[in-house]
């Protein structure tokens, strides 16, 4: 059973890298995110939480799935010294998927927003859990689809 959840975390991990590369060459040109971390020390990079600004520097609308930014894996992305990306996952849940309250329902993003030039977009991130441990050391975030700034965390 281990060397299944072994495959199959692989597997997972390799299947994400391929979505982020195929990704990264439809984005717009002229669209950029600022990223700014609710800490840079921390002592463990789960659940850390991101404000991310995009903006649409272009001189046409661009359509950006606000959803997928704020609920996929790999929006903001990390990176260890050698410039390797921390494979991340979703949190799992032993006891299944709890059904959304209505208000959660109703605070959801939508799945497409328009940003016209000149327009940002603001969302808060947080960082999935990892597949593997994460010692202690500098890592870089950038936003994961979007040409953005780097930021480093201290992992104490």
């Amino acid at each position: 059973m281990k060397t299944c959840t072994h495959i199959g975390l692989a597997l997972f991990a390799i299947f994400s890298l391929g979505i982020i590369t195929a990704s990264a060459e439809d984005v717009p040109s002229g669209l950029s995110a600022q990223i700014t971390p609710a800490t840079n020390r921390v002592s463990t990079l789960s659940g850390l939480e991101f404000s991310v600004v995009i903006t649409n520097s272009a001189t046409t609308n661009i359509t950006i799935q606000p959803w997928i930014l704020i609920n996929g894996l790999g929006t903001i992305s990390v990176f260890d010294a050698k410039g390797l990306i921390m494979a991340q996952r979703p949190e799992l849940h032993l006891k299944g998927p709890k059904p959304p309250a209505l208000a959660e329902v109703a605070a959801e993003p939508p799945s497409e927003l328009v940003l016209k030039p000149g327009e940002s977009y603001k969302l808060k991130y947080k960082l999935g859990a990892y597949i593997h441990a994460i010692p202690p050391g500098r890592y870089v975030a950038r936003e994961g689809f979007i040409p953005s700034n780097d930021v480093e965390i201290t992992i104490e």
